[in-house]
């Protein structure tokens, strides 16, 4: 990543604590961490990470005089470029970010949970915008690299931001929140994401509640009432003297509709007197309707004008997309986990319950030692909710089709696959013009490929 920023060494080495080598008064045009998009004004961050380490790059950039300056965990150089010694490359631009951020006096709207997020966050960018110029997360750029990025665009145009913050390590949320400061704060859902960290649904509210750690008391947080934990949520909330309000369906929440549906291609709800349709499906999907009206009405958008943005809205692309192509194709292929998928599965056999619907499903990642159990539970989601066929690709996923069979569906219609192009070509031997196709999986798994077959 790479973005406009002017500063000095010498004041870069104050933000982060780090150590200044060589030349402090060194001007910075930018910050880069793609060692690809550096110029000769870049202050160069190399980040470490699962699968490389940007100091490796460090001497070639500094050889060819690609960079003004640069960060650095221990990698000092011999071509007299200055630098910035630190402990930690990725907390540096954790604070530069920070430390930017804190020039800008606005309403910042802070999003987390487990599913949700992105969807949530381009609803309320939707809500917002026209009353607001708005800045938010590009893509669903929401962990440690994405959100300091993401900060450190704002520009003197804005006057009001939505940002997304993802995690799937305890610690994560904390500093994120620390950076961006939220005012408004909202929790889409806790679920069964990245337990092969968290170990428990419980640790993941915890994980989650670190959103709070940085809000000023007084402020206010929005929270699904029809969630697992909400009760640790909300006390969390409540210990940091937040004012809580609960969305959703629950009898006991705050905001609520007087009535909804689910169709084909769009929700329709009803709420205080106002229709409100979005180009959506499913019922989770009513609840990220409900967050965004709250957080519109809560910063002085009115209901009409909730009701004629939300006509017009526009998802990320592999979030429950709607293709026709040689079926309906619903391309839910940009990640999951047991909630969402659950969550799409009730949605489908709900709304196309007169059609024959197939899964399409491949592996979930990071669900630790419970992996085997969850998939066979989501299995038994596939046969309560009345598919018709089921695919699955991968050894995990091969799980969801034992639990399918365990749970009443005919075996002779449960088809598993460890290659994709086996599986595609089965399947486009079986696909009928009026079936109803699911596609789902972990990013890694890459479904969109099997998607992008049947939409052809």
């Amino acid at each position: 990543m790479k973005v406009d920023y002017c500063n000095s060494l010498y004041e870069i080495a104050k933000i982060t604590g780090g150590e200044l080598i060589g030349d402090g008064s060194v001007q910075i045009s930018s910050i880069c961490t793609d060692s690809r998009l550096c110029d000769n004004g870049s202050l160069f961050i190399p980040i470490r990470g699962e699968k490389f380490d940007g100091h490796e790059f460090i001497d070639s950039l500094c050889e060819q005089k690609e960079i003004a300056c640069y960060l650095t965990e221990s990698n000092v150089q011999e071509y007299k470029t200055p630098c910035v010694l630190c402990d930690n490359t990725l907390y540096a631009l954790a604070k530069i970010a920070g430390s930017y951020r804190n020039t800008f006096d606005l309403p910042v709207v802070g999003i987390t949970g487990t599913n949700g997020k992105t969807t949530t966050k381009e609803l309320i960018f939707t809500v917002l915008k026209g009353s607001y110029s708005v800045h938010r997360n590009i893509k669903n750029y929401n962990n440690e690299i994405g959100v300091p990025f993401t900060l450190l665009q704002f520009d003197k145009s804005h006057n009001a931001a939505v940002i997304e913050m993802g995690m799937n390590h305890v610690g994560e949320i904390f500093r994120l929140s620390a950076i961006v400061r939220p005012d408004v704060a909202v929790i889409t859902n806790i679920g069964a994401g990245h337990l092969e960290f968290l170990g428990t649904t419980q640790n993941v509210a915890r994980a989650k509640s670190e959103i709070f750690s940085s809000m000023n008391t007084g402020s206010t947080v929005f929270i699904n009432r029809d969630t697992i934990h909400y009760d640790i949520v909300s006390e969390a909330a409540l210990d940091k003297k937040l004012v809580v309000k609960s969305y959703g369906l629950h009898k006991e929440s705050d905001i609520t509709p007087d009535s909804y549906l689910l169709k084909e291609d769009s929700i329709v709800l009803n709420y205080k007197g106002v229709q409100i349709t979005a180009p959506l499906y499913g019922v989770h999907n009513v609840m990220n309707i409900l967050a965004a009206i709250a957080v519109g009405e809560y910063m002085g958008v009115t209901l009409d004008l909730c009701a004629e943005r939300l006509k017009g809205f526009k998802n990320e692309s592999m979030r429950g997309h709607i293709t026709e192509g040689r079926c309906r194709v619903i391309n839910d292929a940009y990640n999951s986990n047991p909630l969402s998928l659950e969550n799409a599965l009730r949605s489908v056999g709900t709304i196309y319950s007169s059609s024959r619907t197939i899964a399409v499903l491949g592996d979930m990642k990071e669900l630790g030692p419970k992996a085997t159990d969850l998939h066979f539970e989501c299995g038994a989601a596939v046969a309560r909710y009345g598919f018709k066929r089921l695919y699955t690709l991968g050894k995990l996923a091969s799980q969801i089709a034992e639990g399918a069979k365990e749970n009443g569906m005919d075996g002779a219609t449960i088809f598993s696959f460890e290659n994709r192009e086996k599986l595609v070509e089965a399947l486009l031997k079986d696909i009928k013009k009026d079936d109803v196709v699911l596609v789902k999986g972990s990013r890694s798994m890459k479904m969109e490929e099997v998607a992008e077959q049947l939409i052809r």
